[in-house]
């Protein structure tokens, strides 16, 4: 799925003139009679994608479909986050020094410190492919 935001340069979470000042710069740098040597990045195909991108973006009903359809394909892309689990309720493997969590299919999510350490809070399962947000407080060692 193409990514309207990225092709104007914006973010979702800009306005609608944000959007609308981005269309239409980009639209003068590339649109295809401006350009000298049309062999070099086809800028009639990156015209159309930015007038796609453009005539989604700035119409609100479109866009709101639009940004439900683009949060389903990322979170597909992610995985789907099946639950949270507190930090507490998960069991420690000093061995391996990873927290540990049953899933439903019997397999199990798996997180260890080092990736909590650095912050990740998603634990995949190991027998399948649902994963667990994991709560918990960073506390600063001193």
């Amino acid at each position: 799925m193409e990514n309207h935001y990225l092709v104007l340069g914006v973010s979702p979470t800009s306005t609608h003139e944000e959007i609308k000042r981005a269309y239409y710069a980009l639209s003068r740098q590339i649109h295809p009679d401006k350009q000298l040597n049309k062999a070099i990045d086809s800028p009639t195909v990156k015209f159309h994608q930015l007038s796609v991108a453009w005539e989604v973006l700035s119409d609100a009903t479109k866009r709101r479909e639009y940004d439900r359809q683009l949060n389903t394909h990322q979170n597909r892309n992610r995985g789907v986050v099946q639950d949270e689990v507190d930090l507490d309720d998960m069991d420690f493997d000093p061995k391996d020094c990873s927290y540990t969590y049953l899933c439903r299919c019997s397999g199990t999510y798996v997180i260890s410190e080092d990736d909590l350490e650095a912050g990740c809070e998603i634990a995949p399962c190991t027998g399948c492919s649902l994963k667990i947000r994991v709560l918990f407080e960073a506390v600063d060692e001193e």
